[in-house]
């Protein structure tokens, strides 16, 4: 999903230009209000830890999923979003740093947080999501399914999605690396773990403060740097 903008000086361009900006935003509108109704993809190590649902959303939402979310958001469509890494880590620290309680990633406190529209899912609103692009081929995306009935906890999903699905590096989206991640959570109070698994290769982090428990999943940056870790996924438990 790429945002691009077409330069033109011709009368007849104009339309041509504005029905393919509508067309985008409602795609990344319905593209992330569809995460909401979708599995979720997770690594081998994860499920047999037993965390449950962790990782980016799949890609595999069926074609009536799709025209259900295009039909009844048809008339949203919001401008995309676009915001740097290095923000999105900065407002994603803060706000762990500030999780008490369930009621702190709401869908009211996670625009708060982001600064960006949260899209609540219609038909269950304790489900909601909210993304941005960072590069063409990187984006983040936060998804969120409330625990606010039957005393279950609520869980949050943030990940840095290669658009591309090249593998690409993830240089664009590492300038706060996990080191800087460890070192901030660990000035908020936060206890730490790392979790390996075959060959004794590090996995990722649990992390965890009163009634808050956070996993993050690490990368190496690129085939170049590979022992430079790089945070691809959180997942907050509260």
């Amino acid at each position: 999903m790429q945002y691009s903008a077409i330069a033109s000086s011709s009368a007849n361009a104009e339309p041509a230009k504005h029905l393919r900006l509508n067309a985008i935003r409602l795609v990344f509108a319905s593209t992330l209000l569809a995460m909401l109704t979708t599995s979720c993809a997770q690594s081998p190590d994860a499920l047999a830890q037993g965390n449950g649902s962790s990782g980016t959303a799949s890609s595999s939402t069926s074609i009536a999923n799709k025209k259900s979310m295009e039909t009844n958001h048809q008339n949203a469509s919001p401008e995309v979003p676009q915001m740097t890494a290095e923000e999105i880590s900065k407002r994603m620290l803060d706000l762990m740093g500030k999780i008490k309680t369930a009621e702190d990633i709401s869908a009211k406190n996670l625009e708060i947080a982001t600064g960006l529209k949260v899209y609540v899912n219609a038909d269950n609103p304790d489900k909601y999501a909210v993304g941005a692009k960072i590069t063409d081929t990187w984006f983040f995306n936060i998804k969120v399914i409330s625990g606010s009935k039957g005393g279950k906890s609520s869980r949050l999903i943030f990940s840095f999605d290669d658009q591309t699905h090249s593998d690409a590096d993830m240089t664009p989206i590492c300038k706060v690396d996990f080191d800087a991640y460890l070192k901030r959570l660990t000035e908020l109070g936060f206890q730490s773990e790392p979790y390996y698994g075959e060959h004794n290769r590090l996995i990722y982090w649990n992390f965890s403060r009163g009634k808050v428990e956070l996993q993050i999943s690490l990368c190496g940056e690129s085939n170049e740097k590979a022992t430079h870790k790089c945070v691809s996924m959180i997942v907050i438990d509260v």
